[in-house]
């Protein structure tokens, strides 16, 4: 579900967003392979987030730059602007320095982009008063190393009680776990007008589109430990159930950006969380014949009145 202030992963872009802009895009695993010369930030009132790279990619080329990364997108002031930070980067990028893991108690500890890509063996919970990280990171590796893990990704930390106790849940893993077969949140759905183009086209386009029933990379496996330990939520997009039965689905900036919307919806109201906000959309989307949404901008009226807009799709 969207949230202001959110990173924006906006990876990749239809075929025509850079008809005129030499400086292309890059993936999250291309920006992070190479070291960017310049952040910029770019300010504007965009209707789609198409509009906000558009934007970046015409900065980049006026600074000289052979491509670009969106790191971050937020509100603008209460005028509804965006504010839009991109690195930028040479042709000739220097390569990022590659950052090694740490070994806490002989356990290596694996940053989630790595932690999904694998299956972990076992999980190992832990309880307790820790007083910092440090304290947690010890305990969970204890614990992990008494079951022979090499390696370990703490999935779930809450406060168990009142009194400051901790409760603590790791996927623990073997130096040689099997690779789990996941595909990027970003691919465009399959059942989508978008999507039935980009497959009938083939090539490139229809490895932009989902592949039904594979995992991706925005969760973690569910393969091992007790769901409500390990998993967050069901996986996959959000989803609005409205009363009638009818399902309409969240998309993300970076699959938006993708696809065609065949409308556009704005409204104001009084809403408590975005649990409202998107209920709203989705009901507006579905009398309109969208089976997907995008939230483009959101922003605060005066009063507590909230501004939303979204483009749909078919």
């Amino acid at each position: 579900m969207k949230l202001k202030n959110t990173l924006l992963a906006s990876a990749l872009l239809s075929a025509t967003a850079f008809s005129v802009n030499a400086a292309t895009e890059l993936t999250p695993e291309q920006a992070a392979a190479v070291k960017p010369f310049d952040r910029v930030v770019v300010t504007g009132r965009f209707n789609a987030i198409g509009e906000a790279v558009k934007a970046v990619s015409r900065r980049a080329d006026k600074e000289g730059a052979a491509s670009f990364y969106v790191v971050d997108t937020s509100d603008f002031g209460n005028s509804g602007n965006w504010r839009v930070v991109a690195d930028l980067y040479k042709a000739d990028a220097e390569k990022a320095e590659e950052t090694s893991n740490r070994v806490i108690n002989c356990v290596v500890e694996l940053p989630k982009d790595q932690a999904v890509l694998i299956e972990p063996f076992d999980t190992v919970t832990v309880q307790g008063f820790y007083r910092s990280q440090p304290e947690v990171n010890d305990a969970i590796t204890k614990a992990a190393k008494a079951k022979g893990a090499y390696a370990f990704y703490i999935v779930r930390q809450i406060d168990a009680n009142q009194g400051g106790n901790q409760r603590i849940t790791a996927f623990i893993y073997k130096k040689d776990a099997k690779k789990r077969v996941v595909q990027s949140p970003d691919v465009i759905p399959a059942d989508s007008e978008a999507g039935r183009a980009a497959l009938a086209a083939g090539g490139e386009a229809a490895k932009k589109v989902e592949i039904p029933g594979v995992a991706t990379t925005a969760s973690p496996s569910s393969e091992v430990g007790r769901f409500f330990e390990t998993q967050s939520s069901k996986g996959g997009r959000y989803t609005v159930t409205l009363p009638d039965g009818t399902k309409v689905e969240e998309l993300n900036k970076a699959t938006a950006a993708m696809m065609v919307p065949f409308d556009s919806i704005k409204f104001s109201g009084n809403y408590g969380n975005m649990t409202e906000v998107s209920y709203q959309v989705a009901k507006r989307a579905a009398k309109k014949g969208a089976k997907y949404y995008h939230i483009t901008r959101q922003w605060q009226e005066r009063g507590n009145n909230l501004t939303v807009s979204a483009d749909l799709y078919k």
